[in-house]
């Protein structure tokens, strides 16, 4: 009876532990989503969701200083991009001492947004990749590269 019960703890040890590791504990984590606005054009967001204390860096940088966000669509099919990517708010401007330059990140959730027109209904997709980089007071996370893929869903 000791063995079964042990050998029933060792398997439930053994999957909390699995399941810790394979759980989402990013401090900074991405969404996208695709909405249709009209019959023929839509709107991607592309949402960064930071744990408290954590910052994202902006989309442009000094040569000297930390990787930008980047969002490439060029993946993309069946549609063509109307407007330049777009955020929410504007990034805070900080002076970091570390790269001692001026860098600009948002300290809370992001939405970055794109409108887009659909040129193929029957293959419309939006992908590529999403490439970042994020820091605390402590530390940063090495520079990140996330693909996405969403099929635009027209009704």
């Amino acid at each position: 009876m000791r063995r079964i019960i042990f050998s029933f703890l060792t398997i439930i040890m053994f999957a909390v532990t699995a399941a810790a590791q394979t759980s989402d504990e990013s401090p900074l984590r991405w969404q996208v989503t695709v909405k249709m606005l009209t019959a023929n054009e839509g709107v991607a967001t592309f949402k960064a969701i930071l744990q408290k204390g954590w910052h994202l860096y902006g989309l442009e940088m000094p040569a000297n200083g930390p990787k930008a966000t980047t969002i490439d669509v060029d993946a993309s099919r069946g549609i063509e991009w109307v407007t330049p990517l777009e955020a929410a708010r504007k990034p805070l401007t900080v002076h970091d001492a570390m790269f001692d330059v001026d860098l600009q990140w948002w300290d809370a959730d992001i939405a970055l947004r794109r409108r887009f027109r659909v040129t193929d209904k029957a293959n419309a997709t939006v992908a590529g990749t999403i490439s970042y980089m994020g820091c605390n007071d402590q530390t940063c996370l090495p520079p990140a590269t996330q693909k996405f893929s969403k099929k635009v869903i027209i009704k």
